[in-house]
């Protein structure tokens, strides 16, 4: 059975409305009539996949428990490393726990956005998968970077109720792990707009698509408010790679680096202080593998640093930075002195 098919199958069958009970989880695990390990001999996918249930589904629950912060506690620390541990077995998107894993906490962000946002100044940021980004504010809701795997990860069902949500998305890139053709034709379904680079959906002429030689400014008219959008031309080695900036209607500044990084430092110069040519920043998503983390960082001068793209299943193994690399990189490398936070899929933060 290939993974479309096995996706559509575990999709089909399980509630997403919340964590599983204990013996709905020892269901799954159990091999019918078998009550020994060696029955698992020679079946190690299965075994996996059994495996995989048990720990995030713990790992949900320690989440839920242990919501995002500024200091990461011991029980939410194993629970990404939980996460982490499943996602680098060879096959993830194989493992149909993991599509379980992922329909779970997407419908967490679902079941969020269904709920007012009160306060007038409020600012809550969502992380769904890889740089998946939203930003929202009581008026308005921006997001980047979305993707669901072309469906296999997060369904197209889940994915068009939460882009019923926004108001606007970015795409910084024309990688697949960050654009998604499934995605695009649900915003265009629903009038929602998209900005990206000139080669990000090239050919599609429902699509903005903005690039300059140096730092742009423009206005975003939306039904629910403007929105002023700082662009910045940056690079992935040869690829265009816009930085968005975005300043909602509440005054709250957001920004989104996608995979920002040109070999030896070539974009540095351009990026130089800028902080000093932007509105202040709120809250900067950036790569938890940027190169130049330091030079980035400080140049960016954010309040708040969110951590992304950690466990990308489309990598091999040893691209796909885990959730104890972020915290080793910020704690021990760094020594990041900015406020940060880390995220797994379908978590949210609220800034202050």
């Amino acid at each position: 059975m290939n993974i479309f098919s096995r996706s559509i199958a575990v999709f089909s069958l399980i509630l997403v409305t919340s964590s599983l009970s204990a013996q709905e989880v020892q269901s799954r695990h159990a091999v019918p009539g078998q009550r020994y390990l060696k029955e698992y001999w020679g079946r190690p996918e299965l075994y996996l996949e059994h495996q995989a249930y048990y720990m995030l589904d713990l790992a949900d629950r320690a989440l839920n428990a242990n919501r995002p912060s500024l200091t990461i506690n011991r029980e939410r620390e194993l629970a990404l490393l939980a996460v982490d541990a499943v996602t680098h077995e060879p096959s993830p998107l194989d493992n149909p726990a993991v599509l379980d894993f992922s329909i779970r906490r997407m419908n967490h962000v679902l079941e969020d956005l269904d709920k007012p946002l009160k306060g007038s100044k409020a600012l809550r940021v969502y992380k769904l998968y890889n740089c998946g980004m939203i930003f929202r504010t009581r008026d308005m809701t921006v997001a980047v970077d979305l993707n669901g795997r072309g469906g296999t990860l997060i369904p197209d069902e889940i994915m068009d109720k939460i882009v019923a949500h926004i108001d606007i998305l970015f795409y910084t890139h024309n990688h697949s792990d960050h654009y998604d053709n499934n995605v695009r034709d649900l915003c265009h379904k629903r009038g929602i707009p998209i900005y990206a680079t000139d080669e990000t959906f090239r050919d599609d002429n429902r699509v903005f698509h903005v690039r300059h030689d140096d730092l742009y400014t423009f206005d975003v008219e939306l039904p629910k408010g403007k929105i002023t959008v700082n662009v910045l031309p940056g690079h992935q080695d040869a690829l265009q790679n816009n930085i968005w900036i975005v300043t909602m209607p509440n005054g709250k500044v957001v920004g989104a680096m996608g995979d920002q990084w040109l070999d030896g430092g070539a974009d540095l110069k351009m990026l130089k202080d800028i902080y000093l040519r932007l509105p202040k920043i709120d809250v900067l998503a950036m790569d938890c593998w940027i190169h130049d983390f330091d030079e980035h960082l400080a140049d960016f001068n954010p309040r708040l640093l969110v951590s992304q793209h950690e466990n990308e299943l489309g990598h091999g193994i040893d691209h796909r930075e885990a959730y104890w690399m972020t915290i080793f990189k910020n704690t021990v490398v760094h020594k990041n002195s900015v406020p940060w936070v880390l995220m797994t899929w379908g978590e949210w933060f609220d800034y202050r």
